[in-house]
């Protein structure tokens, strides 16, 4: 028996460590819409304000890579309650603080710092309790929590109506919430330590920080070590599917940090219905996630490398709503045209991203949560980057040029995709036999 949780406490499982996946998602996205006001608040360029949110994604990107490798070492539940707790505090000192443009980016980074190692550990947590034949619908589900970011973010965002202070408080008390879930609910799954889970015999968890190994036969992951990253990249599935990912997060990234500008200053939209704008291109996530997670176990067959023969059509999906989106904008072309675009290229992304994160967790380095930590860096520094020229480059080549531009990198992820649908089988065969596994 892959795992001893009964479907009820697989789906408590699941869904603790999807409001957790969460917290880093809406943190980063309930504040996009109100640059404009911090920008005013803060009395700073509008170059300086977006280099805030390009903090946030650089600090999301490399610190999974300290919490992945210690979560498939040592155990997942350490690896969700210490970060959080930096999460907390920096979210209560972001409400308090004397307005001050230095203490933001810093209070902003610890603030992703705390909320970076959900993604990957929650990777591994789905891992250990689901079998890849069901895996990716499972994935689909818990990325409902990195992708209710950019639906709730928004909404939430009006809570700054009155005080922007008051969204650093709200993701305190939520955070608080979370935490005390974490602690009592959901068990360590690491299945070095505690197998497939037959040690747990009730809903409630009594609180510890450490967990003991309960059970023999199950092998001793690889300590933690910078080395033990390089090794992983040098497997060329988790290498190019992480950087595939990062030049689809950038695309998406560019619409994401455009868009509230563009409905404000091209269409008049107030903060009301600039926040509910994001529900178009936030629904397109959740409904792209889920029906590509469907897909990609139905495709699946025992070879991992089947998933990837449903990520060309998204990612062509995700390239034409970009290129719609780049010119509607350009041309002032009626609203629904730019949500349209928006839609296609959330759907498009999502689509192709549980498909990659579910094949990060299969792909024969024995590290589920390091393989998907590294994914996140990729997909994370490029928005980052994409978050800090992006301004620029719209202002040499034009709206419509730029993003253009953007679109044209899902090109080069279908030419990714193509390699490993021919090589990957043997790449993982080769690495097994190198490593024996």
């Amino acid at each position: 028996m892959y795992s001893a949780f009964t479907t009820k406490r697989k789906i408590l499982i699941i869904f603790i460590v999807t409001i957790t996946g969460c917290l880093g998602p809406i943190a980063g996205n309930i504040y996009v819409p109100i640059l404009p006001q911090l920008q005013i608040v803060f009395n700073v360029s509008e170059t300086t304000i977006n280099g805030t949110i390009a903090i946030f994604m650089t600090i999301f990107a490399f610190a999974p890579l300290i919490w992945a490798s210690w979560a498939d070492y040592g155990g997942r539940k350490l690896l969700y309650l210490i970060p959080i707790l930096f999460y907390i505090i920096a979210n209560i000192l972001l409400s308090i603080i004397p307005i001050n443009i230095i203490a933001l980016y810093i209070l902003r980074a610890v603030q992703a710092f705390g909320a970076s190692s959900v993604m990957s550990v929650g990777a591994g947590t789905i891992t250990d309790i689901i079998e890849p034949k069901n895996r990716a619908k499972a994935i689909s589900i818990f990325m409902w929590g990195p992708q209710l970011g950019p639906v709730l973010g928004p909404l939430l965002s009006m809570i700054a109506i009155k005080s922007w202070r008051w969204i650093f408080g709200f993701l305190a008390i939520w955070g608080s919430v979370v935490y005390l879930l974490i602690l009592f609910l959901l068990p360590e799954t690491l299945r070095y330590l505690v197998g497939n889970g037959e040690c747990y015999t009730s809903f409630f968890i009594k609180p510890r920080f450490i967990q003991p190994k309960l059970v023999d036969g199950f092998p001793r992951p690889p300590k933690p070590s910078f080395k033990n990253y390089y090794n992983i990249l040098k497997f060329k599935p988790v290498l190019i599917c992480s950087i595939n990912s990062g030049f689809l997060f950038a695309t998406f990234y560019g619409v994401m940090v455009t868009f509230a500008r563009i409905l404000q200053e091209n269409y008049n939209f107030n903060s009301l219905q600039t926040s509910l704008g994001y529900l178009c291109p936030g629904g397109a996530l959740i409904i792209g996630s889920t029906i590509g997670g469907w897909l990609s176990d139905k495709t699946y067959n025992l070879i991992p490398e089947r998933r990837f023969s449903i990520q060309i059509l998204g990612l062509l999906i995700s390239m034409s709503g970009i290129i719609i989106y780049a010119w509607t904008v350009e041309f002032l072309a009626p609203i629904e045209t730019v949500f349209l675009g928006t839609f296609l290229s959330g759907f498009g992304m999502t689509w192709v991203f549980v498909t990659t994160t579910t094949y990060l967790t299969e792909c024969s380095t024995g590290q589920p949560s390091a393989n998907v930590a590294i994914g996140n860096l990729m997909r994370n520094i490029s928005a980052a980057i994409c978050t800090v020229i992006i301004d620029e480059l719209i202002k040499k080549m034009g709206f419509g040029w730029c993003l253009t531009g953007l679109a044209m990198l899902d090109l080069i992820g279908i030419v990714m995709v193509l390699i490993l649908i021919k090589n990957g089988k043997k790449w993982r065969e080769e690495y097994k036999l190198n490593n024996k596994e």
